[in-house]
C-alpha cells in the first residue's frame, strides 16, 4: 500500500504537527515499513516542516500541488485541484488500487473546490481517510458562506462537501464531533476516533532556578503559588476568567498566561484584559512566556499548577499534556472534549464545567452586571450569527425565553457572560472580599487545590501521566492509524453520494446554548 498524506500547507500550526506526529507514530509502532511509499502533498508553503532529517521522515517524499492551497493564496478554476491532483498521482504511479489518501480538514472552507476534487478522486476509486480537525460550522461563518456559495453555483450544497462512499472513512478528534456527525447521518463504523498523540516532556529546568528567574522578572515571591495558563491568549481561551481567578483566589497566588496573540483582532481583547488586571492591581501576569519572560520549560518548572479557562477546543491537548509536566490541572472542563480522556481512565476531578458567579451581590442584592444590557447584547450577537450563516432569525421571544431560563437561577456560568458583564463581575469581586469568598465557596470543588494546602495530588498526577503515556502515546497512535488504514484498504470502492442531511451539522453547532460571547466580541 502507498500512503499519501494531504493538507493545504505545511506551515507552523496544529495540523502540520499532527501530520509529523502521525509519521513518527507509524515509526514508533514499527509499521511504517508496511507502506511501499509515503508521500506528503501540500500547496507549497512549509515553514513548519523540519529542515533536519529524522528517522520517521527519511522515506517521506514531498510533493507540491499549488492548486490545493488556500484559495485566498492561489486563484484557480473550479476543476483545477482535481486535475492537478490526478495528474500528480498518475505521474508518481500512485494508482487507486494501491494508494490510500489521508486528507486533513477538507470541509473547513479554505479551498472551496477541494471537496469536489476529492469526491471525484473517490469516484476514481481512491480510498480515503478524511480527518476533520475543525468545522466551518463552528462559528466560522466566512468559511461556511464561502463554501455554500460555491456549491450552490454548482447546483448542489454542503451535502457534496460531506460526500460518502464505501471506501471513504472520516476521522474525528473527540466525542462531540463523533456525536454531531452521527446525528447528521454518518454510520458509526465509518467514523474513526483519532486522538492526537502526546510526547513525553523533556526534563524540565531546575525548579529553584526557574522560581528565582520568575521572581526577578515578574516579582513573584518564592512562597507564592504560581498558576500557569500555557496558551496564546486568543478570545476562545476566555482570558477574562483567568483575571477573575486572580481576583478571588486565596492568596498568595499569582496567575500567568504565556503568550499574547499575533492576530490584531485577537490582540485587542487580550490587551483589554491586561489593562483591567493592571488597573485593579490583580496578581495576573501577561506574556510570561514572551521575549521578556521565561521560556516555556522554565514556566512549567516554576508552576505549582496548570489552569484551563478555554470555552472551545478542537482536541484539548492541555487535558493530557499538563500531567506530563508534573503539575496538577485545575479550572474549566469541556466535557464534550474530555469525555474520551475520562473513558480512558484519566482523573479530572479538579476541573469543573462552569465557574459560577452570582447575578447579584450577596450584600444588598445589587446587580453585578446589567441584565438588560446582557439580554440585548446576546440577542444582537445570536441574531448576527444566524445572519452570518444564512439562517432564519430565531425571533426575539424565543431568544428571550431561553435567556429567561438562563437567568432564572441566582448564579450563572461566567463563560456565558458578555465581555461587558465579565468585566463588571471582575470589578465587583476585586473590590469586595466577601463577594470573592462567596464565589470561592460556590465553586469549592474546583477551588479546592488553592484552599486546602494539605491535600497531596502527587498520586493523581502520576496516575494520569501514566495513562496519557500508555493510551495516547505515539506507539498506540501508530497502531490505531495502521489498523484504520488496513481496514480501508480492504474496502471495495463503491458509488460516491452526497450526505443529504449535512445541514444538520450546522444546526448542531449554531445553537444559543453553544454561544460564548467572548469568542465573538471585540473591543
Amino acid at each position: 500500500m502507498n500512503l499519501v498524506i494531504v493538507h493545504h500547507h505545511l506551515n507552523r500550526g496544529g495540523v502540520t504537527q499532527v501530520i509529523l506526529n502521525h509519521l513518527r507514530a507509524l515509526r514508533h509502532a514499527g509499521v511504517d515499513g508496511a507502506y511501499e511509499r509515503i508521500v506528503v502533498v501540500y500547496g507549497g508553503r512549509r515553514t513548519g516542516w523540519p529542515e533536519a532529517s529524522e528517522p520517521a521522515l527519511e522515506r517521506v517524499e514531498l510533493e507540491v500541488v499549488p492548486s490545493i492551497d488556500y484559495d485566498s493564496v492561489v486563484s484557480v478554476e473550479a476543476d483545477t485541484p482535481y486535475q492537478d491532483m490526478l495528474a500528480m498521482l498518475k505521474r508518481r504511479s500512485l494508482s487507486p488500487e494501491l494508494t490510500l489518501l489521508h486528507v486533513h480538514n477538507h470541509t473547513l472552507g479554505k479551498n472551496v473546490a477541494w471537496p469536489a476534487a476529492l469526491s471525484r478522486l473517490a469516484a476514481d476509486g481512491y480510498r480515503m481517510l478524511l480527518q476533520l480537525h475543525d468545522f466551518a460550522e463552528d462559528f466560522r461563518p466566512e468559511n461556511y458562506r464561502h463554501q455554500v456559495a460555491f456549491y450552490e453555483n454548482r447546483g448542489t450544497s454542503m451535502q457534496e462537501v460531506y460526500f460518502q462512499a464505501p471506501h471513504v472513512d472520516y476521522a474525528v478528534l473527540n466525542s462531540r464531533d463523533r456525536t454531531i456527525l452521527r446525528s447528521a447521518g454518518f454510520a458509526g463504523e465509518k467514523l474513526a476516533w483519532l486522538p492526537n498523540p502526546v510526547h513525553s516532556f523533556p526534563e524540565l529546568p531546575d525548579r529553584i532556578e526557574a522560581r528565582r528567574k520568575l521572581r526577578e522578572v515578574f516579582d513573584v515571591a518564592p512562597e507564592e503559588r504560581y498558576i500557569l495558563y500555557p496558551v496564546r491568549g486568543i478570545r476562545r481561551k476566555n482570558v477574562g476568567e483567568l483575571v477573575l481567578w486572580s481576583a478571588i483566589a486565596p492568596g498568595p497566588t499569582t496567575f500567568g498566561i504565556t503568550l499574547a496573540p499575533l492576530n490584531p483582532a485577537e490582540l485587542a481583547p487580550y490587551e483589554q484584559w491586561e489593562a483591567l488586571a493592571e488597573e485593579l492591581q490583580l496578581p495576573c501576569k501577561f506574556d510570561v512566556g514572551g521575549n521578556a519572560g521565561l521560556s516555556f520549560s522554565e514556566n512549567l518548572a516554576a508552576a505549582d499548577a496548570i489552569i484551563n479557562t478555554s470555552v472551545a477546543e478542537g482536541f484539548g491537548l492541555v487535558f493530557l499534556e499538563a500531567w506530563l509536566t508534573g503539575n496538577l490541572l485545575i479550572g474549566r472542563d469541556l466535557p464534550e472534549i474530555s469525555a474520551d480522556f475520562k473513558a480512558a481512565g484519566l482523573q479530572l476531578d479538579t476541573l469543573a464545567d462552569a465557574l459560577w458567579v452570582p447575578r447579584r451581590s450577596p450584600i444588598g442584592q445589587r446587580e453585578l452586571f446589567s441584565e438588560a444590557n446582557y439580554r440585548q447584547r446576546i440577542e444582537e450577537l445570536f441574531d448576527q450569527v444566524l445572519t452570518d450563516f444564512g439562517q432564519p432569525a430565531l425571533g426575539v421571544e424565543a431568544i428571550q425565553q431561553q435567556l429567561d431560563e438562563r437567568l432564572a437561577a441566582d448564579w450563572i456560568d461566567f463563560a456565558l457572560l458578555t465581555v461587558e458583564a465579565q468585566t463588571e463581575v471582575i470589578r465587583a469581586a476585586a473590590g469586595d472580599r466577601e463577594l470573592a469568598d462567596a464565589i470561592v465557596e460556590k465553586n469549592a470543588h474546583v477551588m479546592r487545590p488553592l484552599c486546602e494546602h494539605e491535600v497531596d495530588y502527587a498520586a493523581t498526577i502520576q496516575a494520569n501521566a501514566e495513562i496519557v503515556l500508555s493510551r495516547f502515546s505515539l506507539k498506540e497512535t501508530g497502531e490505531r492509524l495502521h489498523e484504520r488504514y488496513e481496514l480501508l484498504q480492504g474496502q471495495e470502492p463503491g458509488p460516491v453520494t452526497a450526505l443529504r442531511t449535512a445541514d444538520q451539522i450546522l444546526q448542531e453547532f449554531v445553537k444559543l446554548e453553544r454561544l460564548h460571547p467572548v469568542r465573538l466580541e471585540s473591543v
